[in-house]
């Protein structure tokens, strides 16, 4: 499961909001010790909802699928990513902010990397659970576009701000698919964590469009 700590950022949420998150996140967080203990393939979505104390409808409602429940902080990865360039500090390049961000989002996955979440290898590389996955990175690429085509220091064509929002997500989500299958052959997190490192950090140094050599506006 997606067991990352994201910082929450931006504007105040409303009371409405904040009911549905913690919701979510209780949904969530009861559906992960399901699997861990019982194991994925024998639990149902009923018996997530009888022990979170929800209807079928408003699990459903959070989480389309039982796949779903494998990436329950999608919204929150989504967001993290909108960020990395609408947050970034004043005298930081896009690259610059990508590249801390994606070591930081390294370094957390490493954490739980020997975490056990209850979840066979054929369930989290089964054509269920990728195409959940496409769909997550396919959403985060949208909502990122959008943000580097509004950004006023390093502005974005249409077609560039796809085309490296595209590659933004793309470095985050193999980061998170190298450490779930490192997990899964039993390599060390040292090696993990020098392999990626220098991946990282070549992506954003030579990424897509140049990205590492486009410069802040000075106001």
């Amino acid at each position: 499961m997606l067991e990352v700590v994201i910082a929450r950022k931006g504007p105040a949420e409303t009371l409405r909001a904040r009911k549905k998150r913690e919701t979510r996140e209780r949904v969530a967080a009861i559906a992960a010790r399901l699997f861990k203990t019982r194991g994925y393939e024998r639990v149902r979505m009923r018996d997530i909802a009888n022990a979170a104390d929800v209807s079928e409808q408003t699990l459903y409602n959070y989480f389309p699928t039982k796949e779903h429940l494998i990436f329950d902080l999608d919204q929150e990865f989504e967001r993290r990513l909108v960020d990395v360039v609408r947050q970034r500090g004043p005298q930081r390049t896009i690259a610059q902010a990508v590249d801390r961000e994606a070591l930081r989002f390294l370094g957390e996955l490493l954490e739980s990397m020997d975490t056990p979440t209850g979840i066979p290898a054929s369930a989290a590389l089964g054509v269920a659970v990728r195409r959940v996955w496409i769909d997550i990175n396919a959403r985060a690429a949208d909502r990122l576009a959008d943000a580097l085509r509004e950004d006023d220091r390093e502005p974005h064509s249409p077609a560039s701000a796809s085309i490296a929002a595209r590659s933004i997500v793309a470095l985050f989500a193999v980061t998170m698919e190298q450490v779930g299958l490192a997990a899964q052959s039993g390599k060390s997190a040292r090696s993990v964590r020098r392999e990626l490192t220098a991946t990282i950090e070549r992506a954003t140094t030579v990424g897509t469009l140049a990205l590492g050599h486009r410069r802040a506006k000075r106001h």
